[in-house]
């Protein structure tokens, strides 16, 4: 009897080695040799799942999007208050632990290569509108009388530049830094009531 292979699990475990190996090396060290190492099988595995390295790139990045919009999702499904469900939305895009951390250190790498590549800067820019999209609601919940897509472009820039710096440097401090702003920044929000 022929093995029975799970096509989509194989791929995702392509694309978390690929995650390591670029939040490890960037993108400029990403190759399909380091990716087979770090998943433990031969680059012919990789070839079969993957035309050719900008497709693993492209997958690894949406990848990447979809894990923390699915935890997003998961948030926004949950009966609680609109401040608090804002502010756990926020901090699902800030490097909290180690999860969040690789999460953001392959963003990081996408962002560098972004500047310089169409496609990825496109794929970008779908995740940044898809966020606005979900954190609007939460935000015109909290604080009705502001432009709450205005406010959410804000906040993207806040957890963005947050992100990063803790990203960069994970200390505790700046982890706890990070998470004070945004909720300090929500609190304001909803005195604007």
């Amino acid at each position: 009897m022929p093995k029975v292979v799970d096509h989509q699990a194989r791929r995702a475990e392509l694309v978390e080695a690929s995650w390591a190996v670029i939040a490890e090396t960037g993108l400029e060290g990403l190759t399909m040799r380091k990716v087979a190492d770090a998943a433990g099988c031969t680059t012919g595995r990789i070839t079969h799942y993957f035309a050719d390295r900008e497709a693993l790139v492209l997958a690894a990045l949406r990848a990447v999007n979809d894990a923390t919009g699915s935890r997003t999702a998961d948030i926004l499904a949950q009966d609680i208050a609109p401040r608090d469900k804002l502010i756990r939305c926020l901090e699902e895009g800030l490097p909290l632990d180690a999860t969040r951390l690789q999460e953001w250190k392959v963003w990081i790498a996408f962002w560098s290569a972004a500047a310089a590549d169409r496609e990825l800067a496109r794929e970008n820019d779908a995740r940044h509108r898809g966020w606005i999209r979900a954190m609007a609601p939460l935000i015109a919940a909290v604080a009705p009388a502001l432009d709450a897509e205005h406010e959410a472009r804000i906040l993207m820039g806040i957890v963005d530049g947050l992100g990063l710096h803790a990203a960069i440097n994970p200390t505790p401090a700046n982890i706890k830094r990070a998470r004070t702003t945004v909720q300090r920044y929500v609190d304001a929000l909803s005195e604007t009531v």
